[in-house]
């Protein structure tokens, strides 16, 4: 079984030990058990957390990019969209997006409507419609706060 071990540092300045690391790391992966251990060095607390995990995603949706781990969950997390608004519409999925678009999408991560342009094949009916979500679902993937 894989394994991870992820130092904590507390903040003094929000007074807390920050998840976040942790919840990062194992947004991918189904955690199996874990240890955690309290430590100090010098006058600076930590916790040092021991992860036994496996993947939740199987490596075969390997688009024709190599795509880092975090790539490949946002990846998945963009088709599960492209599904339910095709089912909402009641469309085939490609007709929302195809493999590739969502690829790019993947890749580009683009932050603007403007920078959405530049994704080959999503023309200005799609800016509309999706540009603006597709873009919230990504700003909050990567700020941590997707669903």
């Amino acid at each position: 079984m894989p394994f991870q071990i992820i130092t904590i540092p507390f903040d003094p300045a929000l007074e807390v030990f920050s998840e976040e690391q942790v919840n990062r790391f194992l947004i991918n992966k189904k955690l199996l058990s874990w240890q955690a251990e309290f430590f100090k060095q010098g006058n600076k607390a930590y916790w040092s957390v021991f992860l036994e995990y496996e993947f939740l995603i199987e490596k075969k949706a390997s688009p024709k990019t190599k795509l880092t781990e975090e790539q490949q969950v946002l990846y998945q997390k963009l088709k599960e969209w492209r599904k339910e608004q095709a089912e909402k519409q009641g469309v085939p999925v490609y007709v929302i997006a195809n493999n590739q678009h969502l690829e790019e999408l993947t890749v580009k991560q683009p932050k603007t409507l403007e920078a959405f342009k530049e994704i080959k094949g999503l023309g200005d009916k799609k800016l509309k419609e999706y540009g603006q979500e597709l873009i919230s679902l990504m700003v909050a993937f990567n700020t941590g706060d997707s669903k």
